[in-house]
Formats: C-alpha cells, structure tokens, sequence
C-alpha cells in the first residue's frame, strides 16, 4: 500500500506529528550535509555560510525533536571552556617583541598550507600561526598553549580565513581571555575568517607591509548586504567585535568592501579607522 493512502487511513494524532517530525529530520540531515559540502568544496564563497546554515538546521528544524540522541561527532566549538588561563609574566615592550619575532621567523611561514588547517608551533615564548583554521583548530590551540604558560604572542604570519565560523569565534575569544598580543609582521597576511581572528588580542600589532583583507558572505538568501541589517544571521560577528572592541560600522564595511569572492586589502588610514591595530610599526 503507498504511503499517501496509510497516511490518509490514519487519524491518530501521534501518527500524523511522527510523520512530520520525519519530514522535518530528513530537510534537517539534507541541510546541515549540504552546508558542509558547501563549506569544502567553496572554500573562497561559502566560509561563512556553512555555519549560518548548520546552526539552522540545527536550532530551527530539529527544535521539535530536541533529546533525541545524536550520533555526530562533537564540533571544537563545544569543547568545554576548560584549560587555557591568562598568561604568566609580563607583554614585551613592542620594540624588543618584534626583534623576537624577526629572529624566530622562517621562510616557510609565509606559504600558505595546501589543507585547510591551522599549524601551530611554539617557538620561544610565541606561538606562530598560519593557514586555515577548521573543527579541530579551538581544541589543538588550548592543548598546546596549556603546556607553554609563558606563551604571550600570537603571531599571525599567512592565515586566510576559516572553514568552521563558529570554532573561529570560540578560538578568538579563548585568546582574548588569555590576554594574548596578536602579531601580523610585514610579510604576513591575515584575510576573511584570519582577519577576525587577529582581532581577538588585547594587543594588535601589525608591521608595515602587512596585508589585511575582508570580504562580504554569501548564503542562498543573498550576499551579506544584502541581508537586512536586523536579520539573526549577522550576530555571530557583530556580537564578536563588540566584545573585541572593534566598532559594529566595521561589520558592515566588511559586507561592502569586496564581494564574497573578492577580496579588499585595506589601506593604513582602514585599519586606523575601525581599530585594527592597538599599535602600527
């Protein structure tokens, strides 16, 4: 018998949620793998998306059958926030920080990683960063820097943005309470998702030449301006900068500044603007 006829037979009203719920399951389970999708195979368009889509799968679809188990594997967005304290000692004057920095870089800092993930490495008391951060990059970041105490520096040599949005906030809000510096020397290159993330230290150094770059979104709905301003979408990062101190107009100069597969690089008088730097060299 075709399914349409046994549920025209039945009355019951369980019967007919159950259906429903099942309908609601399978748009879910569709939506959240098409975000993922989404997020690996248009890495430059949709970075920003794939949260934004997943959360709604998550929060909105399967609200009616919130308590059913879930088999998925934990994102680093959800590992607790245990582990990673403020930083002992004292921020090295930015004169004797960037000799520190000059003497610890690499040439292989600046090319960029072929995966989609963060290295990390500890060098002296810095932590030097480049690449993409992904699921894993809140939770690999806290172990290494839980046994390096006496790290302080974040130095951001080529970080091009993040494939997971909400493991990018969590990361930068664990540097912040740390009360890390954030370091961009002249060679580096912070963009998109990277951007956000060096905005998380209590103290931004960028050296001259450094390149920082920003981008709209893109979603099914439309590009990011074109989202309207009130629309639940954009509180992610604008609650984000709020708490980084970084104007809100920011936000919405991102939006505007270059399409989602562009890219602004922007200028010494941009950055002074909105903040970026607490300090230029």
């Amino acid at each position: 018998m075709r399914r349409d006829v046994i549920f025209e037979q039945m009355t019951d009203t369980g019967a007919r949620l159950l259906f429903a719920a099942l309908r609601i399951t399978r748009r879910a389970a569709t939506a959240a793998w098409e975000a993922d999708r989404a997020v690996r195979c248009y890495p430059g368009v949709w970075r920003r998306v794939g949260t934004a889509l997943r959360a709604v799968a998550v929060s909105v679809l399967l609200a009616p059958l919130a308590g059913c188990a879930d088999d998925s594997p934990p994102t680093a967005a959800l590992v607790p926030r245990a582990g990673l304290v403020p930083r002992a000692g004292e921020d090295l004057p930015p004169e004797q920080l960037a000799q520190a920095v000059a003497e610890r870089i690499v040439p292989g800092d600046f090319v960029e990683p072929y995966e989609d993930r963060l290295i990390l490495e500890v060098r002296g008391n810095l932590l030097f960063l480049k690449g993409v951060v992904n699921r894993n990059s809140e939770r690999e970041t806290v172990a290494l820097l839980s046994g390096a105490p006496a790290v302080r520096t974040a130095v951001l040599t080529i970080v091009v943005g993040s494939v997971d949005d909400e493991t990018n906030v969590a990361l930068g809000r664990r540097l912040r309470n740390a009360g890390m510096t954030t370091y961009l020397p002249a060679r580096g290159l912070v963009a998109s998702g990277g951007t956000d993330l060096f905005l998380s230290g209590s103290r931004r150094i960028v050296e001259s030449g450094a390149r920082v770059g920003v981008h709209s979104w893109a979603s099914p709905f439309g590009n990011g301006n074109e989202i309207p301003r009130d629309d639940p979408l954009h509180r992610l990062y604008l609650d984000y900068y709020r708490d980084m101190g970084i104007p809100e107009d920011f936000y919405w100069f991102t939006l505007e500044a270059a399409p989602p597969d562009g890219m602004h690089w922007m200028s010494e008088a941009e950055m002074a603007l909105y903040r970026i730097p607490t300090l230029s060299r």
